[in-house]
Formats: structure tokens, C-alpha cells, sequence
């Protein structure tokens, strides 16, 4: 098999957190970014080439991938290929808009490979590619979806599913506003946007799309392609997070404290990898106490943590308290001070004696780097 990473996912819904960086490097659960988790499939999987179509804001992603050494990607032969983001509007214009097709075909043509998955970054989940080919092999479709059951009140509108036939098949992939097959149901299969097909297939799918006058990227291509031939249907039935707005990604990381959902994706079949850090163990002075949180190295807890997930190198001062917080990393809470129901970005540093207080529905988020010294900067705080 070769890989496709396509990296140009929408940010807006994740704003402020990805005004600097796409979905795909977004921190989780301490110490990973969400590009590990299909990366690490993708080791898993013995795969050798491995293409990562950039979004916009780039540099996080070179910053994190660098050579592929962490994923065992920096081969002779293979490894990881990273293409430029073309924007939107210039896809107007001829010779780009037959550039962005171009640089899949000239990847997936030198990865001489047989076949090829397609995934995203904002599905969070451990999923095994060689159990996927196995079931496409097996099935009678030329191409192989994902999906995973998921209840009623876990679905958004918005959310992409699958149309199931009642020969467990994909007919179609559909928005949930737009089913209309659902009555009596308690589940719905959620799609986890990945798709394995032949690599010739995916080629000629690529070139056709290059003569029309009309772009669509390679996401609604292969949907199309979906409803057009039928597709096989995988049922994934480990841990699945969708990071597609703030209150998703605080409670996904929020999850990682509850120890079933911690163990089937971290320390589940595939290991999950990501850039070593080669840092200090986490320092907790004799006063500080910490309950049921989720510590990176570096951690340096003179105060309160309870209930949250505190990333590398990131200090709580004395008599401070983090009450249900994701905290990223080089961070700073300074004494006496209380956050809680709050995201903080990287290096954000809240003063002395404030309470930033957000609700479990609607958490706070700090920008990165923020700086706070007075309760009356943080929109939405209970004390603002």
C-alpha cells in the first residue's frame, strides 16, 4: 500500500486554536499531535510512501514531521513525501488547478504500490490498514470505507455517515441533516473519512478530474466515486473522537482520563508514535496533589491538578488550582490562581489570583502566548 495524508481540512471551527496551525497538529491527550494516529497506522501497516498534501499554515506540520524518523519513514527508498498547498483561488486558473491533481498522480505512480488509503487528521482513533485491505481483497467493491456505530446524540448535522444497504454495503456518503432512513435506529454509522482503493483506480479517478472545467478536491471525488460504484463498509469498533470544534476537542481530550477509552487508543493493537522529546520527569513539590489528570514530561506542580490533561514543560504555581482543563504545553498558572472548564494554548501564562472559569459546555479558550493579568481579558469568564 502507499498513503495519502490530505491535510486540508477546515479550520474555522476550531478557531482560535488553529489560526497558527491546521487540525492535523493540533495537541492531544499530553504528548501526541493528531497526525501520530494515522501516521502510526500507517507504520503499523509496513507502509513505505506516504504522501502529506499541506494545508496552508505548513510550517507545524514540517516542524513536527521533519525526516519521518519517528514513524520509521526516512527510508532509501520511500518515506514521506510533502506537496505544497495550492490555494483555492487559484484554481481558476489552468495549469494549477491540473497541478493539484498532478502532484497525487506523480506520487501514487512513483510508489509503485497496488493500493492506496486515503485518511484525514481529525478522526482520533487506532485503526489496523492491513485488517482494512484484507476486508477490501475480500469484498466485491473497488473501493473500502470506514466507519464506526455511533449513538444519536453523539451525531451533528453536519457529521459525515454512510448510506448502508441492507447487504452491509455503502451506497452513499451523506451529511446526517440529509438521512432520512433513520427512524427507530439508535445508531448511526459515522464515516471516518478514510478509503483504500487500487492505486490504478485512484489514478484514472485523478485524471479524469483533471480534464473537467470544473475543481473538486479529492475528498468530494471520492465520495462521488462512492455513490457511483458502491463501496465496501469496514465497522471500526475501537475509540473514535471526531475534532471538528472546540467543544469536541476538549471533551475528546477530556476522555483520555477515563481509563477504558485511554487504553483502546493509546494501548491498543497499534502503537501510537510521535517526536521524542527527551526531557525531565515531572516535579510535584510535597504540597502539590494531583487527581485523575494526564501529565506530559517537564511538568513542574507545586498546586492543584484534578480532572485535566496538562501537557510538557508546563508550571503550576503554589495554591494554584487546574479543575477540568486542558492545559498545552509551556504553559504558566501563577499562584493562587484557579483554572477551570478552560482550554489554554501553548505558553499561554495566566497572573497571580484570578479565577478563569469557563462552563463544561462551553469552555474557555486562551489564544497562544496570551498573556493574563486581569480577569476582565478573558471573554466568557465567570469573573470577566
Amino acid at each position: 500500500m502507499a498513503a495519502v495524508i490530505d491535510l486540508n481540512e477546515d479550520v474555522h471551527t476550531l478557531l482560535p486554536l488553529t489560526e497558527h496551525r491546521p487540525i492535523g497538529t493540533l495537541p492531544f491527550a499530553g504528548r501526541y499531535r493528531l497526525i501520530d494516529f494515522p501516521l502510526s497506522a500507517i507504520t503499523a501497516a509496513d507502509i513505505h510512501s506516504v504522501g502529506l498534501f499541506m494545508p496552508e499554515s505548513e510550517r507545524s506540520v514540517q516542524d513536527h514531521i521533519r525526516s519521518g524518523a519517528a514513524w520509521n519513514l526516512d527510508l532509501i527508498q520511500g518515506g514521506v513525501f510533502l506537496f505544497p498547498y495550492v490555494a483555492t483561488r487559484d484554481y481558476q486558473n489552468d495549469d494549477l488547478r491540473a497541478r493539484y491533481y498532478e502532484n497525487y498522480t506523480q506520487f501514487l505512480r512513483g510508489s509503485g504500490s497496488k493500493y492506496t488509503v486515503v485518511m484525514g487528521a481529525k478522526n482520533v482513533a487506532n485503526v489496523n490498514l492491513n485488517a482494512i485491505l484484507n476486508y477490501h481483497k475480500a469484498g466485491d467493491n473497488r473501493i473500502t470505507t470506514v466507519y464506526k456505530k455511533l449513538p444519536l446524540d453523539r451525531i451533528r448535522p453536519t457529521d459525515w455517515t454512510l448510506a448502508l444497504s441492507e447487504q452491509g454495503t455503502a451506497s452513499a456518503i451523506v451529511q446526517a441533516k440529509e438521512r432520512h432512513d433513520d427512524q427507530g435506529k439508535n445508531e448511526i454509522p459515522s464515516f471516518m473519512d478514510i478509503y483504500l482503493l487500487a492505486t490504478t483506480d485512484l489514478i484514472d479517478l485523478l485524471d479524469d478530474a483533471a480534464q473537467s472545467h470544473v475543481f473538486r478536491r479529492l475528498p468530494e471525488l471520492l465520495r462521488d466515486y462512492v455513490l457511483a460504484n458502491n463501496a465496501n463498509a469496514f465497522e471500526y469498533t475501537g475509540y473514535l473522537a471526531r475534532i471538528d470544534s472546540i467543544q469536541r476537542y476538549y471533551d475528546s481530550n477530556l476522555q483520555m482520563l477515563d481509563d477504558a477509552s485511554f487504553q483502546s487508543l493509546l494501548l491498543s493493537s497499534v502503537p501510537i508514535l510521535t517526536k521524542s522529546k527527551n526531557e525531565v520527569p515531572s516535579f510535584f513539590a510535597k504540597d502539590a496533589t494531583v487527581v485523575n489528570s494526564l501529565l506530559g514530561t517537564g511538568t513542574y506542580i507545586e498546586g492543584t491538578v484534578q480532572d485535566s490533561v496538562v501537557f510538557r514543560n508546563v508550571v503550576i504555581h503554589h495554591d494554584a488550582l487546574v479543575d477540568h482543563a486542558v492545559v498545552m504545553q509551556g504553559s504558566k498558572i501563577s499562584t493562587g490562581s484557579t483554572v477551570k472548564y478552560a482550554i489554554l494554548d501553548k505558553g499561554v501564562v495566566i497572573g497571580p489570583n484570578l479565577t478563569i472559569v469557563g462552563k463544561p459546555d462551553k469552555p474557555i479558550v486562551l489564544r497562544k502566548n496570551q498573556t493574563v493579568f486581569r480577569e476582565s481579558e478573558v471573554e466568557g469568564s465567570a469573573h470577566a
